[in-house]
């Protein structure tokens, strides 16, 4: 993509309250990878979803500040700034032990939005939906948390080789434990601990 493309890029980025030149320090001045990350949180969002307003209302209130907490950390690192300092928010109220549904379900409304208009902007690849994978949800869905965090750390062979292994792996007969296991490895930005877990799924 020559420089000009990339300006009229940028600035589209800027207009749907993405701070693209903060996100390209956070990955080391690669324009690319950063863009490639951008795209496939997008796409993940519109072929998964995310819990909507009545799912939220019925989870427990520290499941939810974690939920919460992942995106903030997601939406932090591709400084989605707008959707960040909501997401923030909602955190803020879950914790105060006065979780704000308003502000959740104004975030639903807008991050389905923005993940569209930026998947206009910019293409996107293939993500599979849950629905058409092979597993449980919570197994696709640990799938695609890993592939967007390694990706995010700009581990793009990782993500490949660990998306590889779950597939082999974690598709059927997974227990649960092993998944939030997983999970919470990547959360914690363990490569080491996650594919080990894995390694050791039998």
């Amino acid at each position: 993509m020559d420089d000009e493309k990339i300006i009229k890029q940028q600035e589209s980025l800027t207009c749907l309250g993405v701070n693209v030149s903060d996100a390209v320090l956070r990955f080391g001045g690669k324009y690319e990878l950063y863009i490639k990350s951008l795209k496939t949180f997008a796409a993940d969002i519109i072929a998964n979803g995310i819990y909507d307003l009545d799912c939220a209302t019925q989870m427990e209130a520290e499941n939810l500040r974690k939920y919460v907490h992942g995106l903030k950390g997601v939406t932090a690192n591709l400084s989605i700034v707008d959707i960040n300092l909501l997401l923030i928010e909602i955190e803020q109220s879950i914790k105060a032990g006065r979780t704000d549904f308003e502000k959740y379900q104004f975030f639903c409304d807008i991050i389905r939005k923005r993940c569209q208009e930026i998947t206009d902007l910019l293409g996107a690849d293939e993500v599979p939906a849950v629905s058409q994978g092979h597993g449980t949800a919570d197994e696709c869905r640990a799938h695609l948390k890993v592939l967007n965090k390694f990706l995010l750390m700009g581990k793009a062979k990782e993500s490949e080789e660990i998306v590889v292994k779950l597939r082999e792996k974690l598709w059927e007969n997974t227990d649960n434990d092993t998944i939030l296991k997983i999970c919470n490895a990547v959360d914690g930005y363990d490569y080491a601990v996650a594919m080990e877990t894995i390694d050791n799924v039998r």
